[in-house]
């Protein structure tokens, strides 16, 4: 028998780890071996033929050849047929221990416990087979980050072709609202090959709620917190990037956060660096927005539940999912690394106001970082 190899059972669309493994977009769960210089797909006579084209296996085989067929003719439910099949695969290539990662079905472990082949969890593994990133996954991020600053320049240019009305923004003799917006964003995104998770427009006090995607008129002088992070269709990359905006001049309140809000951007995005602590980054961003006299999760009270000023983490790593190691944030053990693309986003917030968040998209590099992100921090916008 071998030593542990890696095993996946998913659909390759949704499981980010066995895209990553296999190049391919699957939508129906197959099955991925990799062990020693094997690297075994078993999945349907349907999506066959392309996993020989398109994927990296050393060998693609069909459920047929474990006798799929003949289980489900014998009675056997589908996902009890599929169980059986990673269990002859094993069995077939002689290997009693397996690593899966954190998401691999539970009821499959169980059953290959069942029939002794010993299964491991292990998340950092598994993270760290995505971290870093090499040529093809760098450009498929570059076309979504420009599909993404192509959005950013048409929220602009709708707030700076409005007017103020008796109830918010006019664009057009009609409210600009949050839904406006996000309509218009995911239109620039789709003609721009590039879709995914519906992007954040968030105006006025709704802003201070940091993942609420936004709702009704967009008014002047009120913070607008605009966070997009969109997949590139065709390779399946992600991006990253948030701007905060204001239609006319900003009160103080919003202009003492973006002032602090970029000073923490920008100080911290210069500690970053091969070989330096997320939670050191983080550090320095939060030593900024103390000093400005806001409160960070670092300064909170024990068990005071904080939900203003800086409460959220730094950053996280951008690739096939939005959200990927490492992280840099108060709780952070990751140690950056040269190939990994992160996200540096500072935000301060007030329930009753709104609030401010700048989100750059960074490749860590030996000596530093590349910044991704060529959009401008400019917060008012006038007509």
């Amino acid at each position: 028998m071998t030593n542990s190899a890696l095993l996946m059972h998913a659909d390759s669309v949704r499981d980010a780890d066995l895209f990553v493994a296999t190049g391919l977009a699957i939508t129906d769960p197959f099955c991925y071996l990799e062990h020693g210089s094997r690297r075994v797909i078993v999945t349907s006579t349907l999506e066959a033929d392309a996993a020989r084209r398109n994927s990296r296996a050393t060998d693609v085989l069909t459920n047929d050849a474990f006798g799929i067929r003949e289980l489900l003719l014998g009675g056997m439910e589908w996902d009890a047929a599929e169980m059986e099949v990673i269990a002859r695969l094993l069995e077939r290539e002689q290997v009693a221990q397996v690593t899966v990662p954190p998401r691999f079905p539970l009821a499959t472990a169980d059953f290959l416990r069942g029939r002794g082949v010993e299964v491991a969890v292990d998340t950092e593994q598994f993270e760290d087979r995505r971290r870093v990133k090499d040529e093809h996954a760098l450009a498929g991020m570059r076309l979504a980050q420009h599909a993404t600053e192509q959005a950013f320049a048409r929220v602009r240019e709708l707030l700076g072709g409005s007017s103020p009305g008796p109830d918010g923004l006019l664009l057009e003799g009609e409210l600009l609202t949050c839904e406006r917006l996000r309509d218009e964003i995911n239109a620039t995104l789709h003609a721009h090959g590039c879709g995914g998770e519906e992007p954040i427009a968030s105006a006025g006090p709704q802003g201070a709620n940091v993942h609420e995607h936004g709702e009704g008129p967009v008014r002047p002088g009120e913070s607008v917190i605009v966070d997009i992070f969109p997949q590139h269709v065709a390779t399946r990359y992600c991006a990253d990037m948030t701007r905060t905006f204001c239609f006319g001049p900003a009160p103080e309140w919003l202009t003492h956060m973006h002032v602090t809000v970029y000073d923490a951007l920008r100080r911290s995005t210069e500690a970053i660096a091969a070989g330096v602590a997320g939670r050191a980054v983080y550090d320095v961003a939060c030593n900024v927005i103390e000093a400005a006299g806001y409160r960070t999760s670092r300064t909170a009270g024990s068990g005071e539940a904080l939900d203003e000023d800086f409460f959220h983490g730094l950053g996280h790593g951008v690739g096939v999912d939005v959200h990927e190691a490492p992280g840099m944030g108060l709780g952070s053990s990751s140690t950056l690394r040269a190939g990994d693309v992160v996200t540096n986003e500072p935000g301060v917030y007030r329930k009753r106001l709104g609030g401010v968040r700048l989100e750059d998209l960074l490749l860590v590099t030996e000596s530093g970082c590349e910044n991704l992100t060529s959009f401008d921090y400019e917060l008012e916008i006038t007509p």
